[in-house]
């Protein structure tokens, strides 16, 4: 049994997720946007060691620890191709909210639609969604999807950043996220959790 913990990071409440496998003690962080030391001490109360670190997109707000704690534990970093050349372009007036921020690392692997990869006994598909950013990505792990910024509970991403695309966005959700069953829970990079069957019905960003 995988285990998920949510830890909300950063002045803009990111969702940081830590995806851990009880039997090896190894686990997988997603969006680490802030808050370094509350992660490490999640991660080191619990003796897990990070083995990967997954950016949905490569926003400040999402990628804010990452070289620290890529520093710390060895992890590899990993993002979306369409993103690789922002990591360390970031926007000033988001980065200036972020304390202690520091630009990442350059991506050990450039994710694409389909890749497959394990960390310990959690498997990962990676789906790509382009329309917050043009390397956005979300994460197939079981019957749950790491969503990112592209969708939210009954909302959906802001597309109106440098590279954003409603079109784009709009065509992710429904041809990539919607096409999953409905049952697979929606875990977003802000805000509370929701089903793809409840954003089918619910989300009027989308009908």
């Amino acid at each position: 049994m995988i285990n998920i913990q949510v830890l909300q990071v950063g002045p803009l409440s990111t969702n940081c997720y830590v995806l851990s496998d009880p039997e090896t003690n190894q686990c997988l962080i997603i969006d680490p946007g802030g808050d370094a030391e509350c992660i490490q001490d999640y991660l080191d109360t619990h003796g897990i060691n990070p083995q990967v670190i997954l950016a949905t997109h490569s926003h400040a707000d999402h990628t804010g620890a990452v070289k620290i704690l890529v520093e710390r534990y060895g992890s590899q970093f990993m993002i979306g191709l369409g993103d690789v050349g922002s990591v360390n372009r970031q926007m000033d007036w988001l980065v200036s909210m972020i304390d202690g921020f520091q630009d990442p690392p350059q991506p050990d692997k450039k994710l694409e639609h389909r890749d497959k990869f394990d960390v310990g006994g959690i498997s990962v598909e990676v789906l790509s969604t382009p329309g917050h950013t043009p390397g956005s990505s979300c994460f197939l792990v079981g019957d749950n999807v790491f969503t990112g910024d592209t969708l939210f509970r009954e909302s959906i991403g802001r597309f109106d950043f440098p590279g954003g695309s409603e079109a784009q966005e709009i065509e992710s959700i429904k041809n990539i996220l919607f096409a999953l069953d409905d049952e697979t829970v929606v875990f977003p990079g802000h805000g509370p959790s929701t089903s793809i069957g409840h954003e089918k019905l619910a989300n009027s960003f989308v009908r």
